[in-house]
């Protein structure tokens, strides 16, 4: 894995042979739908284990965990009519059922190859049981038009400091686009990019294979991280000494906060990952930082309930002071 890439995702959208697209789906269907899929995927997944989560009312809590773990969109999370979620044991694969179409299937890692083929496996699977939706012209028929083709979205979540703030990221984002590619927000379409994290997905699914699309965003991803390990290090040689006590300031309020909220902690975190690879903390491994489950959702559903936002930003500070108690050594 690249220093400024945190993983890779791939995303199928499939719907089945015959049945109206889940906006057009009753109750009854949807549930049909759900339990015919989830008792195929759970029952054969070639020894993959599979759970299903209903995403009712029940589960609101988990849906937002889901949501910032990225297993899920925040739309899914939403939704009102009967909707769930199929998730592997290790979380490197989901299977949203119902969504806009009837299937969103998603892998994550650190290989883009390997989380297109266990996407497609998944895709084999189910096509078994339930044949897919696919026409020689358009591709797989998806509900969103610009979803024809492959069906296929793959992106790779970057992040991207120096860039940002050497205020390069306007040019980049133009570059990517020339090359067919979007940038994004953290949690993709929709959303506002924030702490240097940054999602870099193709913009076309048809008229290319998937081999092609996933092709182009591995090759400009690479060139993207080259350019902010340059700017990194132009930025960290300009005044090593600001930047190392603005790394060592990130870290003292980690390693020594009581009480810290999301926003805090991720601006710190942010620093502190690029102050890893600049060689500042050779301990330290930036799985450290990109493992951290320090969202409001992820937290309660480990540490919570909580009786109010300050018990939760207690409990962000305990873990980031246990996860983090390495760089006292340093």
């Amino acid at each position: 894995m690249n220093n400024s890439i945190v993983s890779y995702r791939v995303r199928l959208a499939r719907n089945l042979r015959g049945i109206p697209f889940p906006n057009r789906m009753d109750e009854k269907a949807r549930n049909a739908l759900i339990e015919g899929i989830a008792e195929t995927v759970a029952s054969a997944a070639g020894g993959q284990v599979f759970t299903y989560l209903p995403l009712d009312q029940n589960n609101r809590g988990k849906a937002r965990a889901l949501t910032e773990r990225h297993l899920i969109s925040p739309e899914f999370a939403g939704e009102d009519a009967p909707h769930g979620v199929l998730l592997s044991g290790d979380n490197s694969l989901s299977v949203m059922l119902c969504e806009e179409d009837h299937l969103r299937i998603q892998s994550f890692g650190s290989d883009l190859s390997v989380c297109l083929t266990a996407a497609q496996d998944i895709e084999a699977l189910i096509d078994e049981d339930f044949p897919l939706a696919f026409d020689e012209s358009l591709g797989y028929l998806t509900a969103c038009p610009t979803n024809l083709g492959t069906g296929l979205r793959a992106s790779a979540l970057m992040h991207l400091p120096a860039l940002t703030e050497t205020h390069s990221m306007r040019r980049l984002i133009q570059q990517a686009g020339a090359s067919g590619l979007a940038v994004r927000g953290i949690y993709g379409e929709g959303t506002q990019a924030a702490w240097g994290y940054y999602q870099i997905s193709n913009a076309v699914t048809k008229g290319l294979t998937e081999q092609e699309i996933t092709g182009v965003l591995r090759e400009v991803t690479v060139k993207i991280d080259e350019r902010e390990q340059q700017a990194r290090q132009a930025v960290y040689n300009s005044d090593r000494g600001r930047i190392a006590d603005r790394v060592w300031r990130a870290a003292g309020t980690l390693c020594y906060a009581r009480r810290i909220s999301t926003q805090e902690a991720m601006e710190c975190l942010s620093v502190l990952r690029m102050g890893i690879q600049l060689g500042i903390f050779p301990g330290l491994d930036t799985t450290a930082v990109d493992s951290m489950e320090i969202w409001p959702g992820c937290l309660t559903e480990a540490k919570g309930p909580f009786k109010d936002k300050t018990s939760r930003d207690e409990a962000r500070a305990a873990i980031l002071r246990e996860a983090l108690q390495s760089i006292h050594n340093n």
